[in-house]
């Protein structure tokens, strides 16, 4: 467990040790601040959405694929088997 000192404004900074574990942890993310008793603090980052992270996923998935002339091949492939 680390130490890390109150400011005048009650701002932390948080040690790169930890910011190294925590990958989603990053200048902009929003985080969750828990009060557990009168001694503990929690912070949690929140959760992101299915469709925040897999933004972006699939996008050279078709690079440089002619997806008409595929499709056309896909659907000559079923006529020939019937």
């Amino acid at each position: 467990m680390q130490q890390v000192t109150v400011g005048s404004k009650y701002q932390i900074v948080i040690p790169k040790e930890i910011r190294r574990k925590i990958r989603d942890l990053k200048p902009g993310v929003k985080v969750a601040v828990h009060a557990q008793n009168n001694k503990t603090v929690t912070i949690k980052t929140e959760e992101k959405t299915w469709l925040e992270r897999t933004r972006g996923m699939m996008k050279n998935a078709w690079k440089g694929i002619d997806t008409t002339k595929y499709l056309e091949d896909l659907r000559n492939e079923w006529d020939k088997k019937s």
